[in-house]
């Protein structure tokens, strides 16, 4: 699910004649609404007008709350304004960093939480779905807090702002409303920020952003800046913020003890250089320091870490910082590196090798899975029935995972030269490609090479965006058109779309943590994974921090209080469940025949265009709650909701 623009694309209709279906419930405001999303977390929706906040409950149609919008006095306003941060012309949307087109003036969730985040002239709120209560509201006129995130193991917030050119970050205890602590962590991010200002004009969210913490740390990368703090007293250990050095990413050990930077180097930072430390004061683990490529793969394994990228693939002792394989496995080009049980497939060049947790081959032969070394990879697993499926540029085959033997006789020769998407159903074993503008279709148990059993004429094959899979037939959606092929190859709908007009769209914020999409569109060849593992090299399950399952979240949010009424923990894990599963709607904002704008809600396995709703602008401003299938649309002082039929 995804606020606003969920699935929204630049597309529109030739088509049919035109009928708007009543809204099953209308919400009257007294003034035009601004903002609204539907929270991932309980399915409550949050709307806001010019003066007030509501949450509507769709579990019994009734407004749950009610609360006016902040006001700030004048004289705390201008001293606000009055900061470096917004007297350069920064906005919470070019502080926050994490999404290039997050927009500070609407609602975006903190993940995996019932919490919203709002600005109001400027200044941060966070909101609780379930009531309306503000559980932060800034007390400084000097401070322009800009993001919050939730500790699960604690119930507080940890939030970043700037005083004058200071980044500063806090925690905050939600039950008392006091901060437990607040550090300067940078005395001079703001210059960084003008820095970035001057080089890249007035969007200075290249640099990401990244917070993450551990059971005593808390570490921060903002703008290529790195900081360590102290989780429980807030003391800065360290950072790394040279003036000419910029980080790109980071992985910390579980134990929070360790922690991996890389920095981008070189004409078109082409290359990265790998830096350990030790993430209680700073200091180098490493004499020199790995230059490479690109990371592929980081896995800690408490008493060391496993480390891939272009040119090496091997463990890494963290006290001495030496490698624990004699030497590296065969092959530079490292593609990927795929944790399997206690095993690594391992991809490198135009081949693949499955190797065992001490760097010996499984396999008496390297696997051949495309022409070209810089062919990407769309799919690359194990089945549930112990076979290895690849799909590349040029080939897909089956790969017996003992032996390493290829189960078809002859690759399945793929058209490198045109998109190719994968879709794997892990419950019934079946998968389809589509390439080249035809369909193949298989099981996991498949001994024979599948040929092409369905031949289709896109508009533009360039656009498209998924692929499912329904019993009864595969579901091709795009910007321009929605195409449904059955089980025998036949075409059963084929809904085209043109333009209206451009659409100031904005990226979905609000996101529980979902499994793997399976749909594979690879953009790059290289992906950076991390895995965390005991010494033995049992995959561990992190109870608290970023890595949480979401059982264990939800379960803290809860015995913080903070559920209620006709909401339980299982019904907030059913909504989560429900979000894995397959989206059978695509929301399209669409053309009419006599001009209109229309957004279209059509259903992925029938093609039937379910909803037309006449919408007055460009920036429609609606959501989607993918559990219930139920549609909001706001027009004037009104939110209309299309319920599900």
């Amino acid at each position: 699910m995804r606020k606003n623009y969920f699935a929204i694309f630049f597309a529109m209709v030739t088509f049919l004649t035109y009928s708007q279906r009543n809204a099953n419930q209308t919400l009257d405001f007294d003034s035009k609404v601004q903002d609204l999303i539907i929270v991932p977390f309980n399915g409550i929706a949050a709307i806001s007008d010019n003066t007030t906040m509501h949450g509507y409950n769709p579990e019994d149609g009734k407004t749950l709350w009610s609360v006016p919008i902040p006001k700030t006095s004048a004289t705390s306003m201008g001293a606000n304004l009055a900061t470096d941060a917004l007297a350069n012309g920064l906005t919470p949307n070019s502080l926050l960093g994490l999404n290039a087109k997050a927009n500070g003036a609407d609602f975006s969730v903190i993940p995996d939480t019932p919490f919203l985040q709002k600005f109001f002239d400027n200044r941060l709120y966070v909101i609780n779905s379930f009531n309306g209560d503000m559980i932060f509201e800034p007390k400084e006129s000097n401070v322009f807090f800009f993001q919050a995130e939730y500790l699960f193991d604690e119930d507080a917030l940890l939030i970043r702002g700037m005083e004058q050119k200071k980044l500063i970050i806090a925690k905050y205890d939600i039950k008392s409303k006091e901060y437990i602590w607040k550090t300067t962590v940078s005395e001079k991010f703001g210059s960084v920020l003008t820095k970035l200002t001057a080089i890249i004009g007035k969007n200075p969210t290249a640099g990401k952003d990244e917070m993450v913490y551990t059971k005593d740390k808390v570490f921060l990368l903002a703008k290529g800046k790195f900081y360590a703090l102290d989780k429980k007293t807030g003391k800065l250990l360290w950072n790394a913020e040279d003036e000419d050095t910029d980080y790109n990413s980071f992985f910390s050990s579980l134990d929070g003890q360790n922690v991996l930077l890389t920095q981008a180097v070189g004409l078109f930072k082409g290359k990265e250089i790998l830096d350990l430390r030790n993430a209680n004061d700073g200091i180098p683990i490493w004499k020199d320091p790995i230059k490479t490529k690109f990371l592929v793969l980081f896995e800690d394994w408490q008493d060391k870490m496993l480390l891939a990228h272009y040119k090496g693939f091997n463990f890494y002792d963290y006290k001495t910082g030496e490698k624990v394989w004699k030497k590296d496995p065969k092959g530079k080009g490292i593609k990927s590196v795929i944790p399997i049980d206690k095993d690594f497939l391992y991809v490198y060049d135009d081949e693949m090798m499955l190797l065992d947790k001490e760097g010996q081959k499984k396999w008496k032969k390297d696997v051949k899975i495309c022409d070209d070394e810089e062919d990407p990879i769309f799919f690359l697993e194990k089945t549930n029935n112990g076979k290895i499926l690849y799909v590349t540029a040029t080939y897909a085959n089956l790969v017996d995972y003992t032996t390493g033997k290829k189960l078809w006789k002859g690759n399945l020769k793929l058209n490198e030269k045109r998109p190719t998407f994968a879709k794997f159903n892990d419950k019934t074993g079946d998968f389809v490609i589509y390439n080249d503008e035809e369909l193949y279709k298989f099981n996991e148990n498949s001994t024979e090479k599948p040929k092409p059993y369905a031949k289709l004429k896109l508009k533009n094959e360039k656009l498209i965006t998924s692929m499912e899979l329904f019993g009864d037939n595969v579901s091709i959606t795009g910007q321009s058109e929605v195409v449904g092929v059955d089980n025998s190859g036949n075409v059963t709908f084929h809904n085209k779309y043109v333009q209206p007009g451009e659409l100031g769209r904005r990226l979905g914020k609000s996101a529980l943590m979902l499994g793997r999409f399976a749909a594979a569109a690879a953009t790059t060849t290289v992906t950076t994974s991390v895995t965390y593992r005991d010494a033995n090299g049992n995959t561990v399950t992190q109870t608290s921090g970023p890595q949480a399952v979401f059982g264990e979240r939800a379960k803290a949010i809860g015995e913080a209080g903070y559920m209620g009424g006709t909401f339980s923990q299982q019904f907030v894990q059913d909504r989560y469940h429900a979000l894995q599963e397959t989206d059978k709607y695509a929301i399209i904002f669409a053309k009419g025949d006599n001009g209109e704008r229309l957004l279209i809600k059509v259903n992925k396995q029938t093609g039937k265009e379910v909803d037309k709703i006449i919408v007055e602008s460009t920036k429609p401003v609606y959501d989607y709650d993918t559990v219930s299938e139920d549609l909001y649309y706001s027009k004037g002082n009104k939110v209309m909701i299309f319920k599900a039929e």
